[in-house]
């Protein structure tokens, strides 16, 4: 694998996100966002158990296949940042991140089945003890608290190594546009990681996210011109 192949592979990574991260905001709208409208049509009063359960149920698909476009964004980028450091070993932290990318989603993924599930249990027993005396209840929220600490700790441990791996990918990509003299690329990758920052913090990653696919795209065309290495 050449260069050209392997900017190529990164390029293809972020075409995939982007055009399934599209299409999973899409659905997310038609779905989740669809649900909370509904239940806030029906007007005063708490929702019924199964809006409730309807609404979890959806917030989990719209994760599973989160992680699922994130794997194969990461295959992309790992075959890309690997072609890259057989020249370069400075492209191997790139091939790193795209592995605890989804390695974080995947440990995460039960912190929030579980969590989920936990709020199913707390829906259901309200609703089918509504006026249960408050001393019967009580053993309630520790059976809650005990699903809620794991969840919590596989949600901080799998959102850790997420960020972690973003990083790492961010640096291989600036490390690209540093090697190329594409300041979109090396722009791009800072504002890509800018995304934990509250309000700005997404609007500025999704311009990063733009300026990297334009210039990674660009790096690929200087590549595959007869003067390219």
């Amino acid at each position: 694998m050449d260069s050209k192949q392997a900017v190529t592979w990164l390029a293809a990574g972020l075409l995939i996100n982007l055009a399934f991260g599209a299409g999973e905001a899409v659905a997310a709208f038609l779905t989740v966002y669809s649900s909370i409208i509904r239940l806030a049509i029906m007007g005063a009063g708490a929702p019924g158990v199964g809006e409730v359960i309807q609404l979890l149920n959806e917030v989990l698909v719209m994760a599973i296949i989160g992680i699922a476009v994130s794997i194969a964004t990461a295959v992309t980028q790992y075959i890309g940042f690997a072609g890259l450091s057989r020249f370069s070993s400075r492209y191997s932290i790139g091939k790193v991140g795209a592995v605890l990318g989804p390695v974080g989603s995947l440990v995460a993924l039960p912190g929030l089945y579980l969590l989920i599930n936990a709020v199913k249990e707390l829906a259901i027993n309200n609703q089918v003890q509504p006026t249960t005396p408050t001393l019967a209840i009580q053993p309630q929220p520790a059976t809650i608290l005990s699903a809620l600490i794991p969840a919590l700790i596989l949600a901080l441990v799998g959102g850790a190594v997420s960020l972690v791996g973003l990083v790492m990918i961010a640096i291989g990509y600036y490390r690209l546009g540093e090697e190329h003299g594409s300041d979109l690329v090396r722009v791009g990758a800072i504002l890509y990681i800018l995304v934990l920052i509250p309000y700005a913090g997404p609007v500025l990653s999704l311009i990063g996210f733009i300026l990297l696919i334009v210039g990674v795209l660009e790096v690929r065309r200087r590549l595959a011109a007869p003067s390219g290495g």
